[in-house]
């Protein structure tokens, strides 16, 4: 949660004492001490450069944790470990890509933030979001970006290829979790930023539900692993049919009513908030499964067609007006 949204949420829960309880305080707490803490006695220098790496393909489970996906995982191939630069995606998109021209990449994705954090870099950006965007779930589905990713190959048969899920990220679209959950925020607040709408969520986000006791962690964490879950197969089958040598990793992880270890304040965390390094926040899995032939990838100039659609400065505006920046 940034400053400027609790700020919005001030007036609505102002005379409830457990929203000050469970959400301000601790919110004053990572705030004025943990996020401090790691910005000033323990930085975290280190962190993968993604297109550094070796791969054809790269795809981007978003908020998945190493452990989660590691005791999950049904895909062959050799997994190690990467520590990622960003605590939650603005991060992750901002300190690997900002600034930076990548031309021989394609970015497929379900995250509108990919649109609203950066000015265009890649050869081209398709937008999973705004063509597929399913009603019923709040989310964009694995399987549309099965399709999504195969259509991109074809049309930059010489690309290297990043495929960004949302899944394992909430919402939960399995039936256990929607059981549990029921009806639950989405990316429907990225999405509305994208679009110039008001940002704001239809419904409590799990973390928040999680921080008033509404729901326990062992509840949580059985409806991400069964998110998880469901995107596997997907992820095997679009690594199978593109060819060449696949990556799966992620942009971040979560802390799930941990301490943001090696930070020592006593106090539970919860989500992906921005600027806390904690070990179960920046730790992703690198999952490298080789391909019979390597993909021949070459630079071209950025195509046209790129659906971005707007400057970073312009997306900055954009934030600033709806409230999410001073």
């Amino acid at each position: 949660m940034d400053t400027s949204i609790l700020l919005n949420n001030l007036k609505r829960y102002w005379n409830d004492p457990e929203w000050w309880r469970d959400i301000a305080l601790p919110f004053g707490v990572r705030a004025g001490v943990v996020q401090p803490y790691f910005e000033y006695v323990e930085p975290r220098e280190e962190g993968v450069e993604y297109f550094d790496e070796d791969w054809d393909n790269l795809v981007i489970l978003d908020a998945c944790r190493y452990d989660m996906f590691a005791e999950n995982n049904t895909i062959e191939g050799e997994l190690e470990h990467r520590i990622s630069k960003g605590s939650n995606t603005e991060e992750f998109l901002k300190r690997n890509f900002r600034g930076g021209q990548f031309d021989d990449v394609v970015y497929v994705t379900a995250n509108p933030q990919v649109d609203v954090r950066l000015d265009s870099p890649f050869h081209d950006t398709v937008s999973v979001w705004r063509d597929a965007w399913d009603d019923e779930f709040n989310t964009v589905t694995p399987e549309a970006m099965v399709e999504a990713t195969l259509r991109a190959k074809e049309e930059y048969p010489n690309k290297r290829i990043v495929s960004h899920f949302v899944q394992p990220h909430y919402p939960f679209i399995g039936p256990r979790g929607r059981e549990l959950f029921g009806e639950q925020a989405g990316i429907e607040l990225s999405r509305r930023m994208a679009d110039g709408e008001e940002a704001k969520s239809d419904h409590m986000n799990v973390w928040d539900m999680l921080q008033r006791g509404e729901i326990d962690e062992s509840t949580l964490w059985e409806a991400y692993e069964e998110n998880l879950r469901i995107a596997l197969p997907h992820v095997e089958r679009l690594i199978d049919e593109l060819g060449g040598k696949s990556v799966v990793t992620s942009d971040h992880g979560n802390l799930v009513g941990e301490r943001p270890e090696p930070c020592p304040v006593p106090m539970k965390m919860y989500g992906h908030p921005p600027g806390v390094y904690a070990d179960n926040l920046v730790k992703v899995p690198w999952l490298v499964v080789e391909g019979e032939s390597r993909r021949t990838v070459f630079a071209e100039e950025r195509s046209d067609e790129s659906k971005t659609g707007e400057s970073a400065d312009e997306a900055t505006e954009r934030l600033r007006d709806l409230g999410y920046l001073e």
